[in-house]
Parts: C-alpha cells; sequence; structure tokens
C-alpha cells in the first residue's frame, strides 16, 4: 500500500549538486524519441510515457523498471526530470509514494538544464 511520502523541489542548481556529486541519479522520464533527441550524459532514462499511435500514453512498467533498477530504495536517491515539469513532477509523485528518496526538477527540462548547470 502507497504512503503519503512526497518528493522535494528542487531548483537547477541543487539538482545539478546533487547529481555531480553523485549523491542522486539524475533520472530523466522523457519519452524514448526526446531522450534520444538529447539528453544529459549522466542520466538514467526509463520512460513514464511512451509514443504511441494514438499519442503518448502511460508506460504501465515504470515502477516495475525503476524497481528493476533500483532495488533497494534506502540506497537509491533519485533526482526526476522532463521535458516541462508535468511528467517529472507525476513520476516524482509515484516513486516518492513507493517509498523511494525523490527530489524533482520541475519546470524545465534535462537537456536544458544540463546545459545551464554545466552537465556535459
Amino acid at each position: 500500500m502507497a504512503d503519503s511520502r512526497r518528493y522535494e523541489s528542487v531548483d537547477v542548481e541543487a539538482a545539478s549538486n546533487l547529481v555531480n556529486s553523485q549523491s542522486h541519479t539524475l533520472l530523466d522520464v522523457r519519452t524514448d524519441e526526446e531522450f534520444a533527441a538529447g539528453h544529459a550524459p549522466q542520466a538514467l532514462h526509463i520512460p513514464f510515457m511512451i509514443q504511441t499511435e494514438e499519442g503518448r500514453a502511460y508506460n504501465d512498467q515504470f515502477l516495475q523498471q525503476v524497481r528493476q533498477a533500483f532495488p533497494d530504495k534506502a540506497a537509491a536517491h533519485l533526482c526526476v526530470t522532463c521535458g516541462g515539469g508535468t511528467r517529472g513532477t507525476s513520476a516524482a509523485t509515484v516513486l516518492a509514494e513507493d517509498g523511494y528518496d525523490v527530489k524533482c526538477m520541475p519546470g524545465k527540462g534535462a537537456v536544458r538544464v544540463g546545459a545551464s548547470a554545466g552537465w556535459t
């Protein structure tokens, strides 16, 4: 059963510090197509939504894929990002409710913030 845990919002500078110090993993939740078009080099990609013929749809394997990548929730510290903020905050909520320590960079995507934060 999910609990009421929440994620913490962080700005670009804080996210950059967390990822560059290797205390958090940058989790890019954009679609495969968006990720392929450009991403921060440190980013792990697990899409929250997938592109279908009808448009974007929820990736019903998202939580399972995150659990597979990070089986030890106590040791996993994630910084979630997306293209605009909506998917990132949704993914961060799902992950926090599942027991992960989550920071979320709402409003700006990994490519834009990566360039301004020096993630090259």
